[in-house]
């Protein structure tokens, strides 16, 4: 019955021209914000190398943002403007821009596909509605793919896969569509199919008005719209995907589910589709996705991709309301009347406007020229102008409401920060927690005049990078963390060519870390004298392994039913009051429900005097014995790595009322780690990545080698790289493995000698694990 109900029509798009006058006139202009059904905050994340600024390039030069498209490999990108990054063709910081579509406003943030970025990734995702994946038509889901999609499912954001380069060779839908759902674990709605291979691909069939999408120029701005009929050779292929399409839409929508069994003409009906898609989507953001086709660079299939996000990802209101960390029923909405909700989620330094904020509002309105409170810093904010930004290029606008993304021109501006009314009720926004370090090197530099203008550019290069670590251990000695040996390359680049200094390296190491493989059990009881004073306090704690990366303490000693829910209640207003850096004189008193237990009698020089069982300690003092013992954990027993995965548990103990201070407290936690560690045969963690290479057949044994004999590293899957030949015939494979990261120090240089360039890799950070016997006697005895 579908069939028959479609009938044959072209249409043709008009000049792009038009919507570049339409652009430039709106800029003169200088137009209020769009309302808020018509904003979309979007992203673009994907592996390196898959598209993703080329796309965007594409999609700002037909919404008329920009006269003509740039090119990765020319460095004349609009979104990579560093010279950093057009000096190497990657994307190094995200770059956001607002322009126009099918009247509506987009605000798009374009990503950046390297691990050693991966915190840019982070912080974008944090404030965005919906992303636009993109997947290399040739290699499928790789492995930054997987690990940016991860991210935006952690966020609850509805994604669009967009499938490039389908005019390679080797380019194959059913390939990567089968990775997406073998690595992704997604039901794929498939909303296009491609027509043509390699050159001749020129055209997608869309599923929902079965009509063949042709490009007919160069630039991709002519464009038909023509009608399937059984005369076209991909009838038959488009029938049984469309049928499968609505198959897997009416699983999750029962409406759809009731015609699709009635083969009823109503599914003709686009928007009834859309609607449905958009609303699966938005409730299964983890699990379903609508897939396009195109090649970016050969400017086909992107236009498409631009309705989609009007259509199918969600607008600011549609998305779940804020609320407070502090306070989860105090939540706020997406309203111009509502009281002003902002989020800084990253700062840069611009050269002509100084330091500038890049902000989300989420309730209320910003106006220029204001006053406002950071909540987060319990501080007054000064805002000069706010700016509608286009990468590297700033438009002044007067206000902004709900709903939409700017940049705050303020000397105060910090990421992560909540910006709220200055007379308003505290109202505090989850922050980020960014990837931590697992690189880092000493940095050195050419003279000591250096040092004040060197201090001044690392403080502004980690303003504006939260994932960059500096620690200065005394006056001559500076170390940089980060994400990867690029990341700290970067660094220095910068700092050569945005501040004019001269630095380099030492030997990078990574950040090893410590804990322990047994049990170990221990009482003691610390007694001393203190300026007359006497100090007592008995404590037996035991430490065991923990798969929790974490540390913890747990109480396991005899005490009142209602002890752990008030003392739970304890902790969160001392949380609270560490949050808003306040004390709270007005929270009440929380006591300790356990009764004194009288366990032993003290007697010395200074009198008698009771012992009392550690159950009936005051919560002040258990939460400082709780402190300490944590504490006392950052700092290892072999080489003073930060501990992880320990759990410490509480026993038993005892206490004085006269002698117990958190000052004995604290001193009896010290001695009894200090005496505790031959029991827990500590050990030495290191960083293992997860490597994927694709290599030549030819080449697969050499590599190997190499990451065995040479590299500690583990084999786990050798498998034929079919896709990128386009059969399995090919003459690549993929291996897989896990390697440390020390090892990977130098390793894009290593494996480009070995294959002579016909290599290539990708890799994540996978887990700590420990170092192994021979491996750790070396690291204790090496001297950093």
């Amino acid at each position: 019955m579908l069939r028959t109900c479609l009938k044959q029509r072209i249409y043709t798009y008009s000049s792009i021209r038009d919507r570049i006058n339409q652009e430039r006139a709106e800029r003169l202009k200088n137009l209020p914000t769009t309302t808020q059904e018509k904003i979309r905050n979007f992203g673009i994340i994907a592996h390196i190398d898959a598209g993703k600024t080329t796309t965007t390039e594409r999609m700002l030069f037909y919404a008329g943002a920009i006269p003509f498209p740039g090119e990765v490999h020319d460095g004349t990108t609009t979104m990579d403007f560093m010279p950093q990054e057009r000096q190497r063709g990657i994307t190094i910081r995200s770059a956001a821009i607002s322009f126009n579509w099918a009247n509506h406003q987009y605000n798009l943030i374009d990503t950046p596909g390297h691990i050693d970025f991966t915190a840019e990734v982070e912080r974008s995702l944090r404030v965005l509605d919906g992303a636009i994946a993109i997947f290399d038509g040739v290699s499928g889901v790789q492995t930054q793919s997987e690990t940016v999609w991860l991210q935006a499912n952690k966020f609850n954001i509805p994604k669009i896969a967009f499938v490039n380069k389908m005019d390679r060779q080797g380019a194959s839908l059913e390939y990567t569509i089968q990775s997406m759902k073998d690595r992704l674990n997604i039901k794929p709605f498939i909303m296009q199919i491609p027509v043509g291979e390699i050159d001749y691909f020129n055209s997608v069939i869309d599923l929902l008005s079965f009509q063949e999408i042709i490009w007919l120029d160069k630039y991709g701005s002519e464009v038909q719209f023509r009608d399937i009929d059984k005369s076209h050779p991909y009838y038959d292929k488009a029938i049984k995907a469309r049928d499968d399409l609505l198959s897997n839409v009416s699983e999750y929508d029962e409406t759809i589910a009731e015609l699709y069994l009635e083969d009823s003409k109503e599914l003709l009906n686009q928007q009834l589709l859309l609607q449905s898609i958009k609303q699966i989507i938005n409730t299964n953001y983890n699990q379903c996705c609508p897939i396009y086709f195109g090649s970016a660079l050969k400017n086909r299939g992107v236009q498409p991709i631009l309705d989609a996000v009007h259509q199918l990802l969600p607008g600011p209101s549609e998305r779940p309301l804020i609320f407070d960390i502090n306070n989860p029923n105090n939540k706020r909405k997406l309203d111009k009347s509502e009281k002003l909700t902002a989020y800084v989620y990253k700062v840069l330094q611009d050269q002509d406007l100084g330091l500038l904020g890049f902000t989300r509002i989420y309730s209320g309105e910003m106006i220029q020229k204001q006053n406002y409170f950071n909540s987060t810093k319990d501080e007054l904010i000064k805002i000069g102008n706010l700016y509608r930004v286009r990468a590297n290029r700033y438009v002044p606008i007067n206000s902004v409401q709900a709903g939409d993304i700017i940049a705050i021109q303020s000397k105060q501006a910090v990421a992560g920060s909540t910006i709220i009314g200055s007379n308003d009720d505290k109202f505090v926004l989850q922050q980020l927690q960014l990837p931590q370090c697992v690189f880092f090197a000493n940095l050195e530099y050419e003279s000591a005049k250096d040092k004040l203008k060197l201090d001044q550019a690392l403080q502004q290069l980690q303003l504006e990078d939260e994932s960059l670590k500096i620690t200065v251990a005394d006056e001559t000695l500076i170390t940089i963390g980060g994400q990867g040996e690029l990341h700290l390359e970067i660094v220095v680049q910068r700092l050569k060519e945005d501040f004019g200094l001269n630095t380099k390296l030492k030997k990078l190491q990574v950040e090893y870390k410590e804990s322990i493989s047994e049990e170990g059990v221990l009482e003691i009881k610390y007694q001393d004298l203190l300026k007359g004073r006497p100090l007592w306090f008995k404590l037996k704690l035991k430490l065991q392994p923990s798969e929790q990366q974490e540390n913890e303490v747990i109480f396991d000693f005899d005490r009142e039913n209602d002890f752990d829910i008030l003392y739970k209640q304890f902790k969160e207003t001392q949380l609270r009051q560490v949050a808003t850096q306040k004390n709270e004189t007005s929270v009440k008193y929380i006591k300790n429900p356990c009764k004194n237990i009288e366990v032993e009698t003290i007697i010395d020089d200074h009198g008698e005097e009771k012992a009392y069982h550690i159950s009936s300690l005051q919560f002040p003092m258990f939460y400082h014995l709780e402190k300490s013992i944590l504490a006392s954990l950052n700092r290892g027993f072999l080489k003073s790595y930060q501990m992880q995965g320990i759990k410490a548990t509480l026993l038993d103990g005892a206490f004085s009322v006269k002698r117990t201070s958190d000052l004995a407290i604290g001193r009896a936690v010290q001695k009894l780690m200090s005496e505790i560690h031959p029991l827990l045969k500590p050990i030495i963690l290191e960083p293992i990545m997860d490597l994927e290479i694709s290599c030549p057949n030819s080449l697969q044994q050499k590599i190997i080698n190499d990451l065995i004999s040479h590299r500690r590293g583990k084999i786990i899957e050798i498998k034929q790289d079919q896709n990128r030949a386009g059969s399995k015939n090919s003459n690549r494979v993929i291996i897989t493995a896990t390697i440390p990261s020390q090892e990977t120090i130098g390793y894009s240089t290593a494996i480009r000698s070995i294959s002579q360039g016909e290599a290539f890799f990708s890799m994540i950070f996978k887990k700590y694990e420990y170092v192994g016997g021979q491996k750790q006697n070396e690291l204790i005895s090496e001297i950093f």
